[in-house]
């Protein structure tokens, strides 16, 4: 299976590095970043939705959790390019969010970013296509269910599955998440289904490395892209 992966190492660490300067200078700070141009120029010329979250970075227990300052900010489809869409959609989540206030200097010192891109076009499936080709972790939904429209990027996928296993202490495989679609999520028999492939990065700690984020290979999931990976020895 080919994977979506329209950044590559250098050009998806230039565009983390691009959006924590840009919330900086929201904050009045001028970040002294070194980003290659010719990434940017790039990551401009591309047309992808892409969703931007901000997590903050909590120790507790000797651990250190990430945890969702707000909800993952973006669209779907691309309103400009990558790179100005990714800025907006950064700013929205720092500055934005209703359910927070503005993000401060101090706090934004404890958060990294992840962002999310999403592959064109959008897919037109239906449940069938969701029980025998979605990739947990890897496939998003975009679901409209009794005139309500929910998307479902592989984060929330990952949140479902984590509460599957607290519950059962099972790995989450696709007939499960199909259950709790209808039974946590109450999206039964859903109109209408659009599917979409993804690529996430994110920071491994504020201005830390930024790596490609696989979460298809979450232990919490049971799925044959998983299954291929181990056994090639990934």
């Amino acid at each position: 299976m080919d994977l979506f992966r329209p950044l590559n190492e250098q050009e998806y660490a230039s565009l983390i590095k691009y959006l924590r300067a840009k919330i900086l200078e929201r904050l009045g700070i001028k970040a002294d970043y070194e980003i290659d141009p010719t990434h940017l120029v790039r990551i401009a010329e591309l047309k992808f939705g892409v969703f931007v979250s901000i997590e903050k970075l909590m120790y507790s227990d000797g651990m250190i959790k990430r945890v969702l300052r707000g909800g993952s900010m973006g669209t779907i489809r691309p309103i400009k390019n990558l790179l100005e869409d990714s800025v907006t959609a950064a700013i929205h989540a720092a500055f934005y969010d209703p359910r927070f206030s503005p993000i401060s200097i101090a706090e934004f010192k404890n958060c990294v970013l992840e962002v999310t891109v999403i592959s064109p076009p959008l897919m037109d499936v239906d449940m069938e296509w969701v029980r025998n080709n979605m990739v947990l972790g890897y496939h998003g939904l975009y679901i409209v269910d009794s005139g309500k429209a929910t998307i479902l990027l592989p984060q929330k996928v990952i949140e479902i599955a984590e509460n599957y296993y607290q519950r059962t202490n099972k790995q989450l495989g696709i007939s499960d998440f199909m259950k709790e679609l209808c039974d946590s999520l109450k999206m039964c028999n859903p109109t209408s289904i659009k599917a979409f492939k993804t690529q996430i990065i994110y920071e491994l700690r504020p201005d830390g490395n930024v790596i490609e984020r696989k979460l298809y290979l979450n232990r919490l999931l049971s799925n044959n892209l998983k299954q291929q990976a181990v056994a090639n020895g990934q």
